[in-house]
């Protein structure tokens, strides 16, 4: 994607989406005020944890997209909020030490809101897989019911399952195991042409793994027990996986054309 004015990005991004608040500080490590998607209710949602990326490169001064991972009070649900953050210089004129009007420059950071990944929910697991991918969504589905019913071990061998569902039935893979066909698709162009980065195959290698081990009991005795834990962590890699296939390619087809809308662009 070509960003040809950052100006009329910004524009866009702010007449769209949602501010969830402003800061002096470049991050926000405390609480963000929003309606929850679970409960429905208005309230400060404490931030566990955040990280950002910079989407595209430029010498261009971009935005940075930030990740919040969030639990609402009222429920205690936990999901993610994907953010960009945009600046902004404010000014205020003050009185220097003779009584004369001076200005003053103050930069604040301001976070809106792109949307929101659910981490545990079976409902919010499937909603972003076509529903042509049956057999996928039934996997998910499955393994969802198990992590909500404590059945960790179940949980991760089905994560895993849907993991090769999704390399090599929908992404059309080579191989004969997992291990081939997420090796074939560093070097080869998938089905669905989706550009695959580093923190999906990194994020599959990882499922993978310990989907192995949940199927194929450890030589070392320690590892043999999952814990809740575990599978949730599973769940929140495939939902990134999940995000990083159907999802952000949705969402920067969508943005392109209505900036080449909006710019008249052919």
């Amino acid at each position: 994607m070509k960003l040809f004015n950052v100006t009329e990005f910004e524009e866009y991004i702010r007449r769209n989406f949602p501010l969830l608040g402003e800061s002096t500080a470049s991050e926000i490590n405390s609480e963000l005020t929003d309606t929850c998607d679970s409960c429905h209710k208005e309230a400060f949602l404490k931030i566990h944890s955040e990280w950002y990326q910079r989407a595209f490169y430029s010498e261009d001064k971009l935005p940075r997209f930030i990740t919040f991972f969030i639990e609402c009070p009222q429920c205690r649900r936990t999901s993610f909020i994907k953010t960009i953050q945009l600046e902004l210089t404010k000014t205020t004129i003050v009185k220097d030490e003779d009584g004369n009007d001076e200005e003053e420059y103050e930069k604040v950071y301001q976070f809106y809101k792109l949307f929101r990944l659910p981490t545990i929910e079976e409902t919010f697991a499937n909603q972003d897989i076509p529903e042509q991918y049956t057999s996928l969504k039934n996997t998910v589905s499955e393994a969802s019911f198990c992590l909500s019913h404590s059945r960790h071990i179940a949980a991760a061998i089905l994560f895993r399952r849907a993991l090769q569902i999704l390399t090599k039935e929908i992404l059309g893979a080579q191989g004969k195991t997992l291990h081939l066909q997420l090796e074939w698709l560093k070097t080869n162009k998938n089905l669905l042409g989706v550009e695959l980065v580093e923190v999906f195959h990194d994020n599959a290698k990882i499922l993978k793994d310990i989907g192995n081990q949940g199927a194929h009991p450890d030589d070392d005795i320690t590892l043999h027990n999952f814990t809740q834990d575990d599978a949730n962590g599973l769940h929140d890699l495939f939902i990134s996986i999940i995000y990083e296939i159907f999802v952000k390619p949705a969402k920067l087809q969508a943005l392109q054309e209505e900036l080449k809308k909006s710019r008249k662009l052919k």
